[in-house]
C-alpha cells in the first residue's frame, strides 16, 4: 500500500562595517558563537548550537536541490531564512521538552545510548565512515552522543504524550472510500512535450494530430530539462507521482491516445499514453492495518504539537535573528 505522507539575516550598523573594513574592530569567534539566537524561560540558546543544527539541514537541502536552493523565494522570503526560522523553532521546542521532561523525570540511561549509538554505527558498517559522519556534520562523539540522548528522551516524552491515542473503525473505512487511488496500482507508460505559453502548446499540438513523430517533437520544442536526451520519455508512473492535473489526464487517456493541453505549475503539456495496466484496487481488509497505524501517526502528532503549543504558551521566550 502506499502512502503520501507529506521549506533565515544579519544587519550591521554601517558604521562597525566600516570600522571592521579598516581592522580596528576585530572578530571575537569565542564571543560571536556564544551569543544568543534565542532563549528559553531563561536559558539560551547559542548561535554555535544554531549552526551545528542549521549544518544537518544545510547538507541535507543541497544534496537534494544543490546550492542554489537557498536563494529560493518561498512565500515572500528567501529559502535560507524559511529554514533559518524552522531550525530555531526545533531548537526552542526540544529545549521545552527537554525542561518539562526533567520536571516529570523521565530519564534515558546510558546503556540505553550506547545501544542507540551501537545502532548507528552498524548502519555505517565501520568505525572509519561513522567517524567521517560526525567530522562532515562537525560534531564530537561527545556532542553526538548528547544528541541521541536528548532525542531518547523527547521520544520518550512524546510516547507519554499521545499514550492511548486510538482511532474508530468508522474512521478507518472512511479513509479507504475518501481515497481511493491510494489503494489502486494502476499504471501508465508515457510521454510529454512541455511548452511555456499556451499559443505554442496549440502550435505543436496541431503539429502532433497531423501525425509528426511525438518524440521528435518533443526534442525539438520541449522546454523540460533533458528533453533533448529523452525526447519526453517519462517512463511508467503509478498515482500520486505526478501532479493532480498531469496525472488525472494521463490516467484518462488509453494507449496511444494524446491529450489536449494541460496546464500545470510547471507550464502547458501534452501527453501521450503508450501503454497503461489497470488493477483491481487493494482491499480494504488488506489495507486496514497501515490506514489505522497512519490514522494514529497523525492523530499523535497532532496531540503532540498541542502539547509542545501550551509549553510554548506558558514559556518566556526571546528570539535574536540577528544572530542567526
Amino acid at each position: 500500500m502506499r502512502i503520501n505522507k507529506s521549506l533565515l539575516i544579519v544587519a550591521t550598523v554601517a558604521l562597525s562595517v566600516t570600522l571592521a573594513g579598516c581592522g580596528i574592530v576585530r572578530k571575537n569567534p569565542a564571543a560571536e558563537k556564544n551569543a544568543a539566537v534565542a532563549e528559553v524561560n531563561g536559558q539560551v540558546i547559542t548561535k554555535e548550537e544554531f549552526d551545528k543544527s542549521f549544518e544537518l539541514y544545510k547538507t541535507t537541502y543541497e544534496s537534494q536541490y544543490g546550492p542554489d536552493i537557498w536563494s529560493t523565494d518561498m512565500d515572500g522570503k528567501k529559502f535560507i531564512d524559511v529554514i533559518k526560522e524552522q531550525v530555531v523553532e526545533k531548537l526552542i521546542n526540544d529545549r521545552l521538552v527537554m525542561e518539562d521532561a526533567r520536571e516529570q523525570g523521565i530519564e534515558v540511561a546510558d546503556a540505553e545510548v550506547d545501544q542507540e549509538i551501537k545502532t548507528i554505527k552498524d548502519y555505517f558498517d565501520d568505525e572509519q565512515r561513522y567517524l567521517d559522519f560526525l567530522a562532515a556534520q562537525n560534531l564530537s562523539e561527545e556532542e553526538f552522543a548528547a544528541q541521541v540522548k536528548q532525542d531518547l528522551i523527547i521520544g520518550k516524552y512524546r510516547e507519554t504524550v499521545v499514550e492511548g491515542v486510538t482511532v474508530s473503525e468508522e474512521d478507518i473505512r472512511k479513509y479507504y472510500d475518501e481515497n481511493p487511488k491510494e489503494f489502486k496500482n494502476d499504471t501508465v507508460k508515457a510521454s510529454h512535450i512541455l511548452l511555456d505559453t499556451r499559443e505554442e502548446a496549440e502550435d505543436v499540438l496541431v503539429k502532433v494530430k497531423a501525425g509528426e513523430d511525438f518524440g521528435d517533437l518533443a526534442e525539438e520544442y520541449s522546454v523540460e530539462q533533458g528533453a533533448q536526451t529523452t525526447k519526453g520519455d517519462l517512463g511508467e508512473f503509478g498515482y500520486g507521482y505526478m501532479v493532480e492535473p498531469f496525472e488525472e489526464a494521463a490516467f484518462g487517456l488509453e494507449e496511444g491516445e494524446i491529450s489536449d493541453i494541460v496546464e500545470t505549475q510547471f507550464g502547458f503539456h501534452i501527453i501521450k499514453v503508450y501503454e497503461k495496466t489497470v488493477v483491481d484496487p487493494i482491499p480494504f481488509e488488506e489495507a486496514r492495518e497501515d490506514i489505522e497505524d497512519m490514522l494514529i501517526y497523525y492523530e499523535q502528532e497532532e496531540k503532540y504539537i498541542e502539547e509542545v503549543a501550551k509549553l510554548k504558551e506558558q514559556a518566556d521566550i526571546k528570539i535574536y535573528s540577528k544572530n542567526m
